[in-house]
């Protein structure tokens, strides 16, 4: 039977989201009795974080190594490289997130594989194997095969729903992966952690983003407030993030965070390309915008011509009326 890998990302105690919504979709191959998965953690990872994936894959591989308690893109594709050429894998698989995006371009050097990256639908059954990934700012999904393997596949986040954990426990496995000192050029310096409660743009099933049309930092707030009656995050455009009024871990758009969340509100927002190649395949795109020719209304599946200052209140408020947050 061939192997699928899947890397695991933690955050905090917990497996990412994302994540587990990859091992949600690889149990399914494992159950028809077409792959064999293997979860495979790097470093420092909690019991709680182990127990929850061992719910979904056939294994929990646990890389250890000294050099890995800290992240590296060094470390972690030699690592992860190593394991996967011991065990002679079909394909590697992470969750479009930020370290992998950063890390497995490298591990699929190292394998001397190609590598499919921000995939949206994968066809397991076709022959070849098909990846679908979004080009042109989302306008074309384009179809991609492999010609040899291993692969490496970076999926993005929310394209594959999350099932329940199964009754079945994985094995729990520990290797020594042994990455030469040499082998790491990166030097961790400061660490500063997310705020805790904090949902991770990436992974949200909904974001309210702002734009210049917000005119000022304060005037976020009345964007938290309609988040959080959604249960969603915040983000943010380029020139807000210039600008000083959000955080720049907050910003979607190509030069920021790739999202695809159930619900995307873009409120005052133009609607610049390099923005939309951050949010385009959201599932449902909502604008709000005074001007009712901003380019933003061309990607939205429903628009609001309208002042957001006037607009984003009343919506959280009828949201808080009908949801009760």
């Amino acid at each position: 039977m061939e192997k699928l890998l899947v890397f695991v990302e933690a955050k905090g105690d917990e497996p990412r989201k994302a994540t587990i919504e990859l091992l949600s979709e690889t149990r399914n191959l494992s159950d028809a009795g077409s792959f064999a998965v293997t979860a495979v953690g790097l470093g420092k990872i909690s019991e709680h974080a182990i127990e929850k994936v061992l719910g979904y894959a056939d294994r929990f591989v646990r890389i250890t190594d000294g050099l890995l308690d800290d992240y590296t893109p060094e470390g972690y594709s030699e690592a992860l490289a190593a394991y996967a050429r011991q065990e002679d894998v079909r394909l590697v698989l992470g969750a479009a997130t930020q370290a992998a995006r950063d890390f497995l371009p490298r591990t699929a050097v190292l394998l001397g594989a190609g590598i499919a990256s921000d995939v949206t639908a994968i066809g397991w059954a076709d022959d070849p194997m098909t990846f679908v990934r979004p080009m042109y700012g989302g306008r074309v999904p384009s179809r991609c095969t492999f010609t040899g393997y291993p692969a490496v596949v970076s999926v993005r986040p929310n394209a594959f729903a999350v099932a329940p954990a199964g009754a079945r426990r994985g094995e729990y496995v520990e290797w020594r992966a042994g990455v030469s000192p040499d082998r790491i050029k990166t030097r961790v310096l400061r660490v500063e952690r997310e705020s805790k409660g904090k949902i991770d743009l990436m992974e949200a099933d909904s974001i309210v983003t702002g734009g210049r049309g917000m005119k000022a930092a304060e005037n976020f707030a009345l964007l938290e407030e309609l988040a959080a009656a959604l249960g969603g995050a915040v983000g943010a455009s380029r020139s807000v993030v210039d600008a000083k009024w959000r955080d720049q871990d907050d910003q979607v758009g190509k030069s920021g965070k790739t999202v695809s969340p159930k619900l995307y509100i873009a409120a005052g927002l133009s609607g610049a390309i390099h923005h939309v190649m951050g949010m385009d395949t959201s599932g449902v795109i909502l604008a709000i915008n005074k001007d009712p020719n901003a380019i933003i209304f061309n990607y939205a599946d429903y628009g609001i011509v309208g002042d957001v200052m006037e607009v984003v209140p009343a919506m959280t408020a009828e949201l808080k009326k009908r949801t009760g947050r």
